[in-house]
């Protein structure tokens, strides 16, 4: 597997991040779509906003499918968005957890063999 590194975001950056992912997460409380509710985050920095956007659906993924037990499909359904967007989410977020997994160990373990190398 290739070097992979996560961009650092400012402190502005992430105020942005925080404050758009309250309005998502309270739209979505509130009983809105998702759609709706990431439409009313407005980010001028279009790579923030979807980075933005896309953490939120991964966040509602972990939530209602690893902890809630929800289907993807009823995901999807709740969510009120195409089922290929939730299976392509969920694997790119599985990708992540791996890859971070793998981070950490490095870090932690410094010199100790991994992987099939």
């Amino acid at each position: 597997m290739e070097h992979f590194q996560y961009k650092k975001y400012t402190e502005e950056e992430n105020r942005i991040y925080n404050e758009s992912m309250d309005v998502i997460m309270r739209g979505l409380k509130d009983g809105l779509s998702f759609h709706e509710a990431c439409s009313s985050v407005e980010v001028r920095d279009e790579e923030l906003k979807n980075f933005i956007l896309d953490d939120a659906l991964k966040i509602m993924i972990a939530d209602m499918h690893y902890i809630k037990s929800l289907s993807l499909q009823q995901v999807a359904d709740a969510l009120q968005l195409p089922f290929a967007k939730i299976e392509k989410a969920n694997a790119e977020m599985l990708e992540d957890i791996s890859i971070t997994n793998e981070e950490v160990f490095k870090l932690k373990n410094r010199g100790t063999q991994y992987g099939n190398a």
